[in-house]
């Protein structure tokens, strides 16, 4: 177990102007800070960073530690990869599994490498990032193959998921294709571990670069609709097309992406054709986010998982605000975070609202997964990923301040000793609540909520 630290200097080399030509591409500070200050974080002024009785270092830590220390693991010399956990096993007819046949998604790759960068944790992030590259050059791949194995080998069999006996879900494994999202946040990764750390080995921009310009190339996609959209191509499946079929809002990350335009403005390497990346943040807002004012107040925003273009269902597809788009929240308050933009600023309120005017009256002790867009109701089954997410918007949300204490002391609660506790059952498996997705995320809400995940410099 380690203990969560971080090296912020006392000024976010972040807000300091490329013009001044100041090198902060390996800062650090002396002393090892557990949680930040407005001032120290490098957020826009007038997020509300919830205190210490409602996250407090140890909690943090703990947080932390519970992801990196249990999900993390080796794959063969000098390399880790994000295991699944109680999901994702390879089973036989019979639902028996190898406790060692966990797959490992791109996605929660992203989530890792997000995490160990934030948490100055170099060994990980490092070893992480070779298992990365292994499953890139052995697939003969531009972007991650979004489920494989720990050889790093595509998983193109079917997948069940859930504690053998028990009820499982299972789901075609997509024959190797990459899944957008985790891609992206290994570029974004990688740009931060470039503005903590030297490495001879690794160049961390140059692969950050790579992944931006594949992204960009081929994996921004413009749609003609409604007066043209920048959507993000989920997946590759021959006839797949974004803008008639089906999108995940929760791939455009509108944070990462302004990111990335910034740094093609300082870096004429880095591709932003048209600022086709300040393009499709924007479009986040405007032309998907926006189509979900729905429901009994005419403002939800409990956007479903996977939507077409024009807000229309998918026929097959929930409806339910799901696990996909329960992040959405913490990717929106990044855009705040970092840039102060109005559009995430409004719509957090709106979520918030959403809250507050239904029966629980902006409590989230009885919010749970799987809410459905147009009443509120949720399924009745409790998620980290959805409480932590609203815990993290009520850092926007300043017309009801007390919500991001008291929404963070909930989640933080409810996490480590309430429905939702961590724990290795006597099988060996994972209890069924916790898998890399909601672990992982509660890493970096933690990390978000205690003034964390602060933008690293442009060169």
């Amino acid at each position: 177990m380690t203990v969560f630290s971080t090296t912020r200097p006392m000024l976010s080399c972040a807000l300091i102007s490329s013009a001044l030509m100041l090198s902060c591409a390996s800062f650090s500070a002396s002393a090892a800070l557990t949680k930040q200050n407005l001032a120290n974080s490098g957020y826009w002024g007038g997020i509300l960073l919830p205190n210490n009785t409602a996250i407090n270092a140890s909690e943090l830590n703990t947080i932390y530690n519970r992801f990196v220390d249990n999900y993390i693991v080796d794959a063969g010399t000098n390399m880790a990869r994000v295991k699944w956990g109680s999901g994702g096993a390879l089973r036989d007819g019979s639902g028996n599994v190898s406790k060692d046949a966990y797959a490992t998604a791109s996605e929660g790759m992203g989530y890792g490498m997000l995490v160990t960068a934030y948490g100055d944790d170099k060994t990980r992030f490092d070893k992480l990032f070779r298992f990365y590259r292994k499953a890139l050059d052995d697939n003969n791949a531009d972007l991650m193959p979004w489920l494989v194995w720990g050889n790093a080998s595509p998983v193109t069999n079917q997948i069940c998921y859930g504690i053998v006996g028990q009820n499982q879900t299972c789901f075609g494994a997509g024959g190797g294709g990459p899944a957008t999202d985790g891609d992206i946040d290994i570029a974004m990764a990688l740009f931060v571990a470039a503005d903590k750390w030297d490495n001879p080995d690794i160049d961390y921009r140059a692969e950050a670069i790579h992944i931006v310009n594949e992204l960009h190339d081929n994996w921004l996609h413009w749609c003609a609709d409604d007066g043209g959209t920048w959507v993000v191509k989920p997946y590759r499946k021959s006839n797949f097309d974004p803008c008639k079929d089906e999108i995940d809002a929760s791939y455009s990350i509108p944070a990462f992406f302004r990111y990335f335009a910034e740094v093609a403005s300082v870096d004429s390497s880095v591709k932003n054709a048209n600022d086709r990346w300040n393009s499709a943040a924007r479009d986040l807002y405007s032309k998907l986010l926006d189509k979900q004012k729905a429901g009994p107040n005419g403002d939800k925003t409990f956007v479903p998982d996977w939507m077409k273009l024009d807000g229309s269902a998918v026929t097959g597809r929930s409806t339910n605000y799901g696990s996909d788009a329960s992040r959405i929240p913490w990717r929106v308050t990044m855009d705040y975070a970092w840039y102060g933009t109005s559009e995430s600023q409004n719509w957090t309120r709106r979520l918030i609202n959403d809250l507050v005017n239904n029966s629980n009256n902006g409590g989230i002790a009885d919010i749970n997964a799987d809410i459905s867009q147009a009443t509120g109701d949720s399924a009745g089954y409790n998620g980290r990923s959805f409480s932590g997410g609203f815990a993290v918007a009520a850092m926007l949300y300043n017309w009801y301040p007390d919500n991001a204490n008291n929404y963070t002391e909930h989640w933080v609660d409810e996490t480590l000793n309430g429905s939702l506790p961590w724990n290795i059952g006597a099988n060996g498996y994972e209890n069924a609540n916790n898998d890399y997705y909601g672990m992982a995320l509660s890493a970096l809400y933690a990390l978000t909520l205690t003034g964390n995940t602060y933008k690293p410099a442009l060169n």
